[in-house]
């Protein structure tokens, strides 16, 4: 978002698009809603994009029960802090208590293991105090083009794992801690990818464990369609994500497309 009029068209158009009966999802990220953000200023920024998404959020929770969900995405490594400070400062608002709100987290980032750890025990405390639950997604990670920008531009370490090899075992040590019934009384998992290997993996580990019933697989509407199908012969329902735009702004959908293709 390059100035706060844009920014106010996304979040009133996302407003508008909770409100419509035939839909009951919605995904939207921190700087998708607030413009010019600063981490110089952490406290204000947060204060600032809560005050933003406020709205929005009752709006959900007023809803019948179960019938809206806001996803908080994530983009680069330096929007993790924030958008974990502001999904939890949100759901921890008195008129937003019984609503069940999801944020994704991105493998490819060293942090995600304490960055889960965090949210099960932010997400049980929510549920004891009798809160809804969470979700959260976990993804490999889709801005690894840009994170190598901002390192070599700054002549910092690269953020993000090193390696393919390096994503894929950080995304299993999640899974790993993660799926156990002590750490899911809150929160509920989103296993997102194309990977079979992973995919099987959280399928047999969740099924090991006993807590299959709070596992969900998503995928990408249109990319690897036989994987799709073969994936909900075993475990049913899946969740597709595609970008859904207006015919004159299809421009808006073709860097979540190029990603894709990348």
């Amino acid at each position: 978002m390059l100035g706060s009029k844009e920014a106010k068209k996304h979040l009133d158009d996302t407003v508008r698009l909770v409100r419509r009966s035939d839909v009951d999802y919605v995904s939207i990220k921190v700087s998708s809603v607030a413009s010019q953000i600063s981490m110089w200023g952490f406290e204000d920024t947060v204060n600032y994009v809560v005050e933003q998404l406020t709205p929005l959020y009752a709006e959900a929770a007023r809803a019948p029960k179960g019938t809206k969900f806001i996803n908080l995405d994530m983009e680069e490594y330096r929007d993790l802090r924030l958008t974990m400070e502001v999904f939890k400062r949100l759901l921890s608002l008195e008129e937003i208590k019984s609503l069940e709100a999801g944020i994704v987290l991105q493998a490819y980032l060293p942090d995600a293991l304490g960055a889960i750890q965090d949210l099960a025990e932010f997400a049980k405390q929510r549920v004891a105090a009798g809160g809804a639950g969470i979700k959260v997604r976990l993804v490999k990670g889709a801005n690894l083009a840009m994170e190598r920008v901002h390192a070599e531009i700054a002549g910092w370490p690269l953020a993000t794992e090193p390696t393919k090899q390096a994503t894929d075992a950080n995304y299993k040590r999640v899974l790993y801690w993660t799926m156990r019934q002590e750490n899911m009384e809150g929160p509920r998992l989103g296993i997102a990818g194309h990977n079979l290997f992973d995919i099987a993996f959280a399928h047999l580990l969740s099924v090991e464990r006993g807590v299959a019933d709070r596992v969900e697989f998503e995928m990408l509407h249109g990319m690897a369609t036989d994987q799709a199908r073969a994936l909900s012969n075993d475990v049913g329902d899946l969740l597709l994500y595609v970008p859904a735009v207006r015919p004159a702004e299809f421009d808006v959908a073709i860097s979540y497309l190029v990603r894709r293709l990348e």
